[in-house]
């Protein structure tokens, strides 16, 4: 077998195997650690930096692995991890102990991600359709949140991988650009503008970018979306704002408030958080459901509130939400 990671190929018998991305990046971590047992932690690490994933997404790229090389390629050593067993020529290796490149800047989420299955689902679906998909809301809703959690299920469909830019912090639209060839390690050239190093960058790319809270910035969102669609037909854009972009193409997709259920679980996992003995009982389910109701099914809110539960119990907080 033959390895060319600058190019991320792997040759079998001398011919290009089909290998997933993800299943290259734990193919390239191990054989950059093959004088070692790798522990599943670390390829978990190294492969999905900043996510939290299940230890069945390692097993199935493993699999995957030793249907391309053989049965006896990857070594599972029991309570300890995976070891590399064959001996690979690697034209461009990267140098001993490197880590994978990362192929993505989803920031490490701190606190789980509640319900919202069918809406994940459901936006997964359009990108699937559409290139360009905004996630439109009023404040509050989870936009950001969703984006987040569709960008760490869709990593391995992009193989230059999936791109976070967060917009809120901008006062300057003409800086939009700018903050998207900072995310994407796009250098400006003198005396052009940023705009034109994007476009060639994104011609030859399989890749999503996600462009966070656009609303304040619009125009300068929409005219880079459509730059950048029209320069890659690989690109792809899942935009989160209170309107939409207006761009030819685009798919908007309408995030509510989350449903009764999952109001309630969002509730108690927040004021667990906070106060530990918390328990929804008999007696206390009735203001849970209040409290969740009035507030709309907003999970900002709905983790505001549960925040305050750390000072007032349960009832207290749905009396005060009724007297408003």
């Amino acid at each position: 077998m033959e390895v060319r990671p600058s190019e991320r190929q792997l040759l079998v018998e001398g011919k290009p195997a089909t290998v997933g991305a993800r299943a290259f990046d734990v193919l390239m971590a191990l054989i950059d650690h093959r004088d070692r047992v790798v522990s599943k932690n670390e390829l978990l690490d190294m492969v999905w930096p900043g996510l939290v994933v299940e230890e069945n997404n390692l097993q199935v790229q493993v699999s995957s692995l030793r249907k391309l090389l053989g049965a006896q390629s990857v070594a599972t050593v029991p309570g300890r991890g995976y070891r590399f067993t064959l001996e690979p020529e690697v034209q461009e290796a990267a140098a001993a102990g490197a880590i994978p490149a990362r192929r993505h800047n989803l920031p490490s989420q701190l606190t789980s991600f509640i319900g919202r299955e069918q809406d994940i689902a459901d936006v997964r679906q359009c990108l699937a359709a559409k290139r360009l998909v905004t996630l439109t809301s009023v404040g509050g809703t989870g936009k950001s949140r969703l984006s987040l959690q569709v960008g760490a299920q869709v990593v391995e469909e992009f193989a230059d991988g999936v791109w976070f830019v967060e917009l809120a912090p901008l006062s300057d639209e003409r800086r939009v650009p700018h903050a998207v060839a900072s995310v994407l390690g796009v250098k400006e050239e003198a005396g052009r503008p940023i705009i034109e190093a994007l476009v060639r960058y994104a011609r030859d790319r399989q890749l999503l970018v996600i462009l966070d809270n656009c609303e304040h910035v619009l125009q300068a969102c929409a005219d880079l979306a459509k730059q950048l669609l029209q320069a890659g037909e690989r690109v792809k854009i899942l935009a989160s704002s209170r309107e939409q972009l207006h761009v030819t193409g685009e798919a908007i997709f309408p995030v509510g408030a989350l449903d009764e259920a999952e109001a309630m679980r969002l509730f108690v996992e927040r004021t667990v958080a906070v106060q530990p003995s918390f328990e929804v009982t008999t007696q206390n389910s009735h203001h849970v459901q209040e409290i969740c109701r009035r507030l709309d099914g907003l999970p900002l809110a709905i983790e505001l509130a549960a925040a305050r539960m750390r000072a007032m119990p349960v009832d207290a907080i749905a009396a005060r939400l009724n007297d408003c």
